[in-house]
């Protein structure tokens, strides 16, 4: 016990005291000479300038000077989770995730972004995001992007500091599980004018570059996003829906999900608060797995609440987040987790999460995340 509280207070110490201010993705940080702050509250999770950032495609930024840095950046992750081992084989710390991204701007209308895990939880990695973006629609208010994108919706489904991710847009009911925030293979056009933003987009596979192809087994969806985002002013409030088909056992689940959200960031005198919730309606949620009866049409909901704040100058990040989830099929559940971040240098962070869910063992999780341009220096025009 007393090597453990040694341990804890050099750790408390190193954050207070040696903690620097981290860059932003690191080829946007060379180009415009920034840090973290100016788009995050805490990396990766984006404050409202950084919101409207990423729904413009990085349309927003300017071309030329993007150009001043080298595109390419490459992360590793040293990662535990103590709910990923087997009675005979107890979970240990995994080394084996490496990742590659390439960010930017193709001459003054296109920018892109693709992230490749080169390894994965110690296997060969597959492709995360593969997008272009085509930012002069509308009299450049509008961004078509096509590829393995973003689903049309919360920045949060993407960029957010916590390791778990938030269930109700993962919410599983039957046979069916909800992918309305992952990266998936299709296309979408945001609008985004002042604080209005309008996202709409058509998706189908979650997979990585076996998904590009897969029009027939894959789960159909057209899904929507309109909110008032104001990138001068530290709140969000949106409205969230898709309509979709995926096959199932007993043939084909036609879907609805419907929700909203609402976020304030952390402010000098108050946390910030991120509130979610999505229902779902199921015609044919597939097939009962104890009786291989046809389950009955479903509608569910879910909600996640969750405050969140920084403190050292932005150097420390805790949250702390309560859910609930009710599938329709009779099958209530509830979760909850407090996650602590911190800077340790200028590419280090550390991420720690305890998670509890009801009727399981509380797990500790956490992993180090480095992060760093190819090249030390910007290019000089």
């Amino acid at each position: 016990m007393k090597r453990l509280g040694f341990f804890v207070a050099a750790l408390i110490g190193a954050i207070v005291v040696a903690a620097a201010q981290a860059e932003a993705m690191p080829p946007f940080a060379q180009a415009y000479g920034i840090n973290c702050d100016t788009c995050h509250t805490m990396v990766p999770t984006l404050n409202a300038y950084g919101r409207y950032v990423q729904r413009t495609g990085y349309g927003s930024l300017d071309p030329h000077t993007l150009h001043r840095a080298f595109p390419v950046w490459v992360g590793y992750q040293l990662t535990y989770d103590s709910q990923s081992g087997q009675p005979d084989n107890p979970p240990k710390i995994n080394g084996g995730n490496v990742e590659i991204h390439a960010v930017g701007a193709i001459g003054n209308d296109f920018t892109y972004h693709a992230q490749q895990w080169v390894w994965s939880n110690s296997q060969a990695g597959d492709l995360d995001t593969l997008w272009l973006a085509y930012n002069n629609v509308l009299h450049r208010d509008g961004h078509l992007f096509l590829g393995k994108i973003e689903s049309p919706g919360p920045s949060q489904f993407s960029m957010w500091a916590d390791i778990a991710p938030f269930d109700p847009p993962e919410l599983v009911v039957g046979e069916h599980s909800y992918l309305t925030d992952a990266n998936r293979w299709g296309a979408k056009l945001n609008y985004v004018r002042d604080r209005y933003d309008l996202q709409a987009g058509w998706l189908y596979s979650d997979a990585g570059w076996s998904g590009s192809s897969d029009f027939v087994n894959s789960d159909k969806t057209f899904q929507y996003a309109a909110s008032l985002s104001d990138p001068t002013k530290p709140w969000a409030l949106g409205y969230l829906g898709s309509a979709g088909a995926v096959p199932v056992s007993t043939g084909y689940d036609h879907y609805w999900t419907w929700g909203g959200w609402a976020q304030v960031d952390p402010t000098k005198h108050l946390p910030g608060a991120y509130l979610l919730y999505q229902g779902t309606s199921d015609n044919n949620p597939g097939a009962d797995p104890n009786t291989g009866d046809q389950l009955a049409a479903a509608s569910g909901h879910a909600f996640s609440a969750e405050l969140y704040d920084t403190f050292f100058h932005g150097n420390v990040y805790l949250s702390a987040r309560k859910q609930w989830m009710n599938d329709g099929l009779g099958n209530p559940s509830q979760d909850g987790s407090v996650d602590l971040s911190f800077v340790f240098t200028k590419y280090l962070r550390g991420y720690t999460e305890l998670y509890m869910a009801q009727n399981s063992t509380p797990a500790w999780r956490y992993f180090v995340w480095w992060t760093t341009p190819i090249f030390a220096q910007p290019i000089r025009p």
